[in-house]
């Protein structure tokens, strides 16, 4: 591949894997394609776009933003970016509007302050109840603590308890799991 071209590894998986190279060849800002790694689902492929050619991309290459984590969800695309300043995140979105594509803004964190309760989008509080009632064994079977233990040393009533640890299971579960759905590599 060209080395003036940026060129990341994604992974493409979807129930026509016989449909992803036919795309890639058809499609105008793919400069160029190669396969790592093949599954029945997809596999692993090497992509080069011309960086230049497109804006999109080429805003990507000028603020020096980084795409950490990308996947698609039916039709549209979701993008977990680190700039180095937030006005590289309103050049984005500026020249998202210009392009006429849409986009929502979901959060956007300060890694200075991040810690590691926003990880996986929970709250300070969400992550607290988690680890202690992990650490007083409320996870294990049987259970060394109920909820009311993990309350009392939280210092706060059983319904608190009971929806942090709920509401973070979920949280847990939408961000590490079903968002994300990055299948093991086998190598």
């Amino acid at each position: 591949m060209d080395s003036a071209s940026t060129t990341p590894s994604i992974w493409v998986r979807g129930d026509d894997a016989t449909s992803v190279e036919p795309a890639l060849r058809s499609d105008p800002s793919v400069s160029a394609h190669s396969k790592v790694f093949s599954s029945k689902q997809g596999g692993v492929y090497r992509i080069g776009f011309e960086a230049f050619s497109d804006p999109i991309l080429r805003l990507f290459a000028d603020t020096r933003l980084t795409v950490v984590d990308s996947y698609a969800q039916g039709s549209e695309w979701v993008f977990h970016v680190l700039a180095e300043k937030r006005d590289s995140l309103r050049a984005l979105i500026e020249t998202w509007e210009q392009n006429g594509l849409t986009h929502t803004v979901e959060r956007i964190s300060d890694c200075t302050e991040a810690s590691d309760s926003s990880r996986f989008g929970l709250t300070e509080a969400q992550h607290r109840t988690l680890v202690t009632a992990f650490r007083e064994g409320y996870y294990e079977v049987p259970r060394d603590s109920d909820i009311t233990d993990v309350a009392s040393i939280l210092g706060v009533s059983h319904q608190a308890t009971s929806q942090r640890l709920r509401r973070g299971h979920e949280r847990l579960v939408q961000n590490a799991l079903v968002q994300r759905l990055t299948p093991e590599f086998p190598f």
